[in-house]
């Protein structure tokens, strides 16, 4: 008798767990079918500012590490102290209206100018904040940029500004330095 209802509780638990599999699986369709259906595209409406800072969303600081290479991925490469012992190297992010520093170590760290006046070309980019005038020069394919800046010197806690910057989606490439036992 004792064997019989061992049974019969198995086998309301084994059924018990199927039905919430299939309601799970069902409901999980259901959802997928309901976000799809209401996804639209539009197009985004882009100004000259936008056109000109498309690949600067996030520019990392890079340095010459050997000067005398051709390979600008050997040439340039990540700064080691900025990145492993210091941790104070900024990332650069120029948007429609702002010029942002974040600290390559911590994404709270973080100052934010606002953009007074804007021009550029595909190679060269000039803009300027209340303080200071920035020219950023596209000077290789790779893409390296220059950052050079005219005005007051900006000298913030842990957000030093590098010469020398590339997009994140080639950062992987270029010459890297093992950080050994160092946090960054």
């Amino acid at each position: 008798m004792k064997t019989f209802l061992k049974l019969i509780l198995f086998a309301f638990i084994f059924s018990g767990c199927n039905q919430n599999v299939n309601q799970k699986i069902e409901n999980a369709a259901e959802k997928d079918t309901i976000t799809k259906t209401k996804k639209t595209i539009t197009e985004p409406v882009v100004d000259s500012r936008e056109k000109n800072t498309g690949d600067l969303d996030q520019l990392f600081p890079i340095d010459i590490l050997n000067p005398k290479s051709k390979d600008v991925f050997k040439k340039y490469g990540i700064e080691f102290t900025g990145n492993c012992y210091a941790c104070d190297l900024a990332i650069v992010s120029i948007s429609k209206k702002s010029f942002k520093l974040t600290n390559v170590c911590d994404d709270k760290t973080t100052q934010e100018f606002e953009i007074t006046e804007f021009s550029g070309s595909d190679d060269l980019i000039e803009f300027k904040t209340k303080q200071n005038n920035f020219i950023l020069t596209k000077i290789d394919k790779a893409p390296v940029y220059e950052l050079k800046i005219t005005g007051d010197t900006l000298k913030i806690k842990n957000l030093r500004i590098s010469k020398f910057y590339t997009t994140q989606k080639m950062l992987d490439k270029f010459e890297e330095h093992d950080c050994g036992d160092f946090q960054g």
